[in-house]
């Protein structure tokens, strides 16, 4: 069943593409890192995506799985608005920090904080609906933000944060059982299509395709992951979104071998 929504996810997000790609390239354009102008919001795929397969979906999954289908629709969105007004209206140069000190010094509530803000408001009420003693309702309500936010970091090289999800969704394919692992099928079939198109600067994602990639995984991590590793996964994520404000993320990778590699793999070369 997860091959087949997978497929029809995919099959869906191209006739989306075909559709609403022209629209992007009139209406919503924006330079990448190499100055180029392309079209911008290619995320919002993503989101209809989810929206038109969450009826089949839910009959797919049936029983207790069908309310994490319902829950995660209610996830994508909220952090999907989030991500449309900072496509819009936001500065993406501040940084995570950036933005809570622009609103300590000059009182301006910046689009950045508002998509901050409404990751931690979403991490906390998914830790309250998954439950659990206090120190694992804080660490369901750290972890989810934190994974949204490590894709903002990821989403400014074409495929970077593409090529993290799709790998990371195959890990959990092969751990997860089938009726949680549902929930990723829309996003993943649209990633899948979207993936070319983004790492050949066809188009990007914007904030509200790396918000949905991160809360999509985030909300699994949720639910899959052992007490012992969300202690250990959450201070890491703190540490990265401190150094990716310090230091560029894209420096950090380029000083490994390996990551550099992989994360130049089919990406055109300045």
């Amino acid at each position: 069943m997860v091959i087949i929504m997978v497929l029809i996810s995919s099959i869906l997000s191209f006739f989306l593409v075909i559709s609403l790609l022209p629209l992007l390239k009139k209406g919503f354009l924006r330079q990448n890192y190499r100055g180029k102008t392309i079209p911008s919001g290619l995320g919002i795929i993503m989101v209809l995506s989810h929206l038109l397969l969450t009826l089949p979906l839910i009959i797919a999954a049936g029983g207790e799985d069908a309310w994490l289908i319902i829950y995660k629709l209610f996830l994508i969105l909220g952090i999907s608005q989030a991500g449309i007004i900072d496509d819009f209206l936001g500065d993406r140069n501040r940084g995570f920090y950036g933005h809570f000190l622009c609103l300590m010094k000059k009182g301006e509530l910046t689009s950045g904080l508002i998509k901050v803000t409404a990751g931690g408001i979403l991490g906390l009420l998914t830790a309250y609906l998954v439950g659990g003693p206090p120190y694992l309702l804080i660490l369901n309500a750290l972890l989810f933000p934190l994974t949204v936010n490590t894709f903002n970091l990821l989403d400014v090289r074409p495929g970077r944060s593409l090529k993290a999800f799709i790998f990371l969704s195959f890990l959990l394919f092969l751990w997860v059982d089938e009726g949680l692992f549902l929930v990723l099928t829309p996003v993943l079939g649209a990633a899948i299509i979207l993936f070319p198109l983004d790492l050949q600067e066809e188009g990007m994602l914007g904030d509200v395709g790396s918000n949905l990639l991160g809360a999509s995984l985030g909300f699994i991590l949720v639910l899959v992951l052992d007490y012992r590793v969300k202690a250990l996964l959450v201070p890491v994520l703190v540490i990265l979104q401190w150094r990716g404000d310090k230091v560029s993320l894209t420096r950090l990778i380029e000083k490994n071998y390996l990551l550099n590699y992989f994360d130049n793999l089919g990406r055109k070369q300045t």
